[in-house]
Parts: C-alpha cells; structure tokens; sequence
C-alpha cells in the first residue's frame, strides 16, 4: 500500500506541476527490496526548494522511512523529476507466518 500511495502522489505532483509530455512508472521486484520509480520530461524543479512547499513529498518520505525504505527525488530545473521508492520485500513464508 505504501508503493502505491507513493506512486499515487508522484503521479499527482506530474499533474500538477511538471507540465510533462511523457511520465513513466516502473516496479522492480528485486531479492530483498521493492522499488518504484516514477520519472517525467516536465520542468523540474530543485528538490531543496520544495521541501516547504507542500505536504507531498514530505507525507511520501514519512510513509516510506516507516517501513524502513528510502526516497530519493532527484530533478533539476528544465530537466524532468525521478522520484525512486524502495522498501523491503516481505517474502512470502514470513507474510502466510504472521496470519
């Protein structure tokens, strides 16, 4: 849920400011983590500029660092947003245990 709910917010963000002509959504399944990378060829932005701006990012980063995973926004004015998620994969004999 965590994935989506990130991926739902760097999606709404595209919407509303990137001004993108192309978004692409990609969820890697790796050994030990998960991850989702959300990129755009919007206007982009500098990353330590918006860390007041809003609640998106902000709320994203809070989700994440409680399942122990990371964030990582990397943009530039005129050069397009990449957002990555990652958070621990849960294997599945641990997930059919905990019932």
């Amino acid at each position: 849920m965590t994935l989506f709910r990130a991926v739902q917010e760097a999606l709404a963000n595209v919407a509303r400011h990137a001004t993108a002509g192309k978004t692409g959504v990609t969820l890697s399944y790796m050994e030990d983590v998960v991850v989702a990378d959300v990129r755009d060829d919007g206007v982009g932005f500098t990353p330590s500029d918006a860390c007041g701006g809003g609640f998106g990012l902000t709320a994203m980063r809070q989700r994440v660092v409680r399942l122990a995973g990371n964030i990582e926004v990397e943009s530039a004015p005129g050069q397009g947003t990449a957002i990555s998620v990652t958070v621990p994969a849960i294997p599945i004999a641990a997930e059919q245990g905990a019932t």
